[in-house]
Protein backbone atom coordinates (compact mmCIF):
# COMPACT_ATOMS: atom_id res chain seq x y z
CA UNK A 1 0.00 0.00 0.00
CA UNK A 2 1.19 3.13 -0.67
CA UNK A 3 1.60 5.92 1.49
CA UNK A 4 -0.31 9.04 2.16
CA UNK A 5 2.41 11.20 1.40
CA UNK A 6 2.97 9.60 -1.98
CA UNK A 7 -0.22 10.43 -2.89
CA UNK A 8 0.14 14.10 -1.88
CA UNK A 9 3.31 13.93 -4.01
CA UNK A 10 1.98 12.43 -7.09
CA UNK A 11 -0.97 15.43 -6.32
CA UNK A 12 1.60 18.32 -6.12
CA UNK A 13 2.82 16.75 -9.44
CA UNK A 14 -0.20 16.62 -11.28
CA UNK A 15 -0.85 20.49 -10.42
CA UNK A 16 2.37 21.47 -11.33
CA UNK A 17 1.76 19.58 -14.98
CA UNK A 18 -1.87 21.32 -15.12
CA UNK A 19 -0.40 24.57 -14.85
CA UNK A 20 2.78 23.71 -16.91
CA UNK A 21 0.22 22.77 -19.46
CA UNK A 22 1.50 19.93 -20.38
CA UNK A 23 -0.42 16.73 -21.23
CA UNK A 24 0.65 13.71 -18.96
CA UNK A 25 2.02 11.41 -21.76
CA UNK A 26 4.41 14.48 -22.49
CA UNK A 27 5.37 14.32 -18.78
CA UNK A 28 5.78 10.67 -19.39
CA UNK A 29 8.15 10.64 -22.37
CA UNK A 30 10.28 13.05 -20.19
CA UNK A 31 10.62 10.62 -17.45
CA UNK A 32 10.86 8.03 -19.89
CA UNK A 33 8.26 6.29 -18.09
CA UNK A 34 4.40 4.70 -19.91
CA UNK A 35 1.63 6.99 -19.54
CA UNK A 36 0.03 4.35 -16.97
CA UNK A 37 3.10 4.59 -14.83
CA UNK A 38 2.65 8.62 -14.89
CA UNK A 39 -1.02 8.16 -13.90
CA UNK A 40 -0.62 5.75 -10.94
CA UNK A 41 2.34 8.40 -9.89
CA UNK A 42 -0.08 11.37 -10.39
CA UNK A 43 -2.56 9.45 -8.36
CA UNK A 44 -0.88 7.81 -5.69
CA UNK A 45 -1.07 4.55 -6.72
CA UNK A 46 2.74 4.14 -6.84
CA UNK A 47 5.41 6.36 -6.02
CA UNK A 48 7.58 8.51 -7.29
CA UNK A 49 11.29 8.08 -7.46
CA UNK A 50 14.20 9.90 -5.86
CA UNK A 51 15.49 10.11 -9.92
CA UNK A 52 12.41 11.11 -10.99
CA UNK A 53 11.94 13.83 -8.97
CA UNK A 54 15.33 14.75 -9.82
CA UNK A 55 14.19 15.13 -13.65
CA UNK A 56 10.93 16.88 -12.57
CA UNK A 57 12.38 19.50 -10.62
CA UNK A 58 14.42 20.66 -13.57
CA UNK A 59 11.62 19.94 -15.63
CA UNK A 60 9.16 22.69 -13.38
CA UNK A 61 12.06 24.72 -12.84
CA UNK A 62 11.35 24.54 -9.09
CA UNK A 63 12.81 23.25 -5.86
CA UNK A 64 12.62 19.88 -4.56
CA UNK A 65 10.92 21.42 -1.58
CA UNK A 66 7.68 22.16 -3.65
CA UNK A 67 7.01 18.83 -3.83
CA UNK A 68 6.47 18.18 -0.49
CA UNK A 69 4.81 21.52 0.60
CA UNK A 70 1.39 19.49 1.15
CA UNK A 71 2.88 17.02 3.08
CA UNK A 72 4.21 19.87 5.64
CA UNK A 73 1.12 21.64 5.20
CA UNK A 74 -0.77 18.42 6.37
CA UNK A 75 1.88 18.22 9.55
CA UNK A 76 0.76 21.56 10.78
CA UNK A 77 -2.72 22.68 10.13
CA UNK A 78 -1.98 25.96 12.36
CA UNK A 79 -0.37 27.61 9.36
CA UNK A 80 -3.15 27.80 7.45
CA UNK A 81 -3.42 31.06 6.19
CA UNK A 82 -4.43 32.56 2.81
CA UNK A 83 -4.41 30.62 -0.08
CA UNK A 84 -2.67 27.81 -0.17
CA UNK A 85 -0.31 26.74 -2.84
CA UNK A 86 -2.80 24.11 -4.21
CA UNK A 87 -5.53 27.04 -4.58
CA UNK A 88 -2.56 28.83 -6.25
CA UNK A 89 -1.36 26.49 -8.80
CA UNK A 90 -5.57 26.06 -9.54
CA UNK A 91 -5.65 29.98 -10.48
CA UNK A 92 -2.84 29.83 -12.67
CA UNK A 93 -3.96 26.78 -14.14
CA UNK A 94 -7.30 28.92 -15.10
CA UNK A 95 -6.04 32.05 -15.96
CA UNK A 96 -3.89 30.00 -18.58
CA UNK A 97 -7.20 28.65 -20.06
Amino acid sequence: MISKNAGLVGKRIKMMRLAKGMKQKQLADGLKISQSNMSNIESGRCAVTIDHLIILREIFACSMNDFFVDIEKSADKSSNKGYSVEDLFKIVAKLKG
